[in-house]
């Protein structure tokens, strides 16, 4: 599916999602794999829900893929190699989205947010239902995009995504730049803009 759309200034967040929908509903293709990808608190995780419930599609968060690695290691990582290392693709391709096209279940550990890190001990099952929505940032890169129908770039602007980072919190201040850094480069360099289906505000 290339269906080129742009942002227009009449479109609201709250409108968003309808433009996914009417796409989705035209296509015939089943099962039918969403990426919506965007930088951190662009509003992806929002969008996503919403899609899910509307469309009753099986929802696959980006963050469950953050990469298991020890954080001297992470901290290591120049902006360039953050972009390969810090998101785990291989396992969202290879746990999920595979089974998921072949009409099976996927079952996989998602990374645990906590202080200790690494992956929690309970297992996610995602069903494979007609339309699968994956949600974060990295889920359109190109190593994926062979399974990928559309892929969607939420753009919120840089001011109130900094406020929402900073209304989370977290403790992760010293982190933002270098995880920033990532996310410039992938967005300037790897998957551009010009490179998404579509194009929409984020939530």
């Amino acid at each position: 599916m290339t269906l080129p759309v742009g942002l227009t200034e009449d479109m609201r967040p709250s409108r968003t999602t309808d433009v996914v929908v009417e796409l989705v509903t035209a296509s015939p293709a089943r099962p039918l794999v969403i990426a919506l990808d965007g930088p951190s608190a662009a509003g992806t995780s929002t969008l996503g829900a919403d899609l899910g419930v509307r469309l009753s599609a099986s929802v696959v968060a980006g963050d469950d893929f953050y990469r298991d690695m020890p954080e001297e290691q992470r901290w290591a990582l120049t902006a360039v190699q953050g972009v390969e290392e810090y998101f785990d693709w291989q396992r969202l391709r290879h746990e999920v989205l595979e089974p998921l096209r072949a009409g099976r279940p996927a079952r996989y550990r998602p990374f645990s947010w906590l202080p200790e890190g690494g992956l929690e001990e309970r297992w996610v099952r995602v069903d494979p239902t007609p339309i699968i929505v994956l949600e974060g940032v990295y889920t359109a890169r190109p190593q994926l995009r062979d399974l990928v129908d559309l892929a969607v770039l939420v753009e919120t602007a840089t001011e109130e995504r900094q406020r929402r980072l900073t209304v989370r919190g977290g403790g992760n201040e010293a982190w933002w730049p270098r995880w920033g850094a990532a996310e410039d480069h992938y967005f300037t360099t790897i998957c551009p803009r010009q490179s998404f289906d579509l194009v929409i505000p984020g939530a």
